[in-house]
């Protein structure tokens, strides 16, 4: 069928799009996150290591209101707030250059705070950049939003409608196209194999039964109401083994297990034939 493989195709080009959209908004995040941070500590860092020898050189001149202008740790600038690092940086810079000729003897020179200079500038520049990438995200979650819809569309109106006209063609295919179209949640729903085990004489439920999946050690015994539950399990094939008190063991072969679904498989057990058949034991 042309048109159902032209929008099959469409619809394979959407899911793309979605994908790298919320890949895009990731990076923005996290890319935004790590360099400012990297950022700060870097100038966290040097500020530290600049208002050491001035915090000394103050020290040793008894500048009492220098030595509060400097005296600052690495720890105390990292845990400023964003719009506060800057001007304690530059409040450092400026002592150091005020002061520049007495510091040469504590290695403080021109060049060094050249340096500081560029990495407060460098840090300011990106104290924005959280706001912008805000902006930014809006921007792409409509963007997202836009193309769930259309990859929507083009779901139910060109590839749910072309389906229905292959019911008497290719009812495997109907199946399995509607099987697919169930919405699931692998990473909220636990992948379960689920069922009830009756009596093929009468129906009636068969409590305390074992049900097993084989060359595994996942178990699980029926209920009051005959019913049993495994999970989580294993995706792909299994093979299931029920056996009960008077009945006759059953192995079922093949049960697909599709992820994050609750497969269900009941069972029909058979009753065990007694050797004396439906006579009477005789006494001894």
């Amino acid at each position: 069928m042309t048109a159902f493989s032209t929008a099959f195709n469409s619809f394979k080009s959407k899911v793309a799009a979605i994908i790298a959209t919320v890949q895009q908004e990731d990076l923005v995040t996290k890319g935004v996150t790590i360099d400012k941070s990297e950022a700060k500590k870097t100038l966290c860092q040097l500020a530290a290591d600049i208002a050491a020898p001035i915090f000394a050189f103050a020290s040793s001149t008894n500048d009492n209101k220098l030595k509060e202008e400097v005296d600052f740790s690495y720890s105390d600038l990292f845990k400023s707030k964003d719009d506060q690092l800057a001007p304690r940086c530059q409040n450092i810079h400026d002592a150091g250059t005020t002061n520049l000729a007495a510091l040469a003897p504590y290695g403080i020179t021109a060049a060094t705070l050249t340096t500081f200079q560029t990495t407060i500038d460098n840090y300011q520049a990106k104290v924005p950049t959280p706001r912008n990438a805000a902006a930014l995200k809006v921007t792409i979650r409509t963007n997202l939003r836009n193309l769930i819809k259309e990859t929507d569309k083009v779901l139910k109106e060109q590839m749910d409608k072309p389906v229905v006209g292959l019911k008497t063609t290719n009812p495997n295919f109907v199946t399995t196209y509607k099987a697919n179209r169930i919405i699931i949640d692998p990473s909220k729903s636990a992948t379960t194999l689920k069922g009830t085990v009756t009596n093929s004489a009468d129906n009636s439920f068969i409590v305390g039964s074992s049900v097993t999946i084989e060359g595994t050690k996942l178990n699980a015994i029926t209920n009051d109401k005959g019913e049993y539950e495994i999970k989580p399990i294993t995706i792909g094939t299994a093979n299931l083994i029920a056996s009960a008190s008077k009945f006759k063991d059953k192995t079922i072969l093949n049960i697909a297990v599709k992820k994050g679904q609750i497969n269900k498989q009941d069972i029909s057990l058979d009753p065990a034939k007694s050797s004396w058949g439906d006579r009477t034991k005789p006494s001894t």
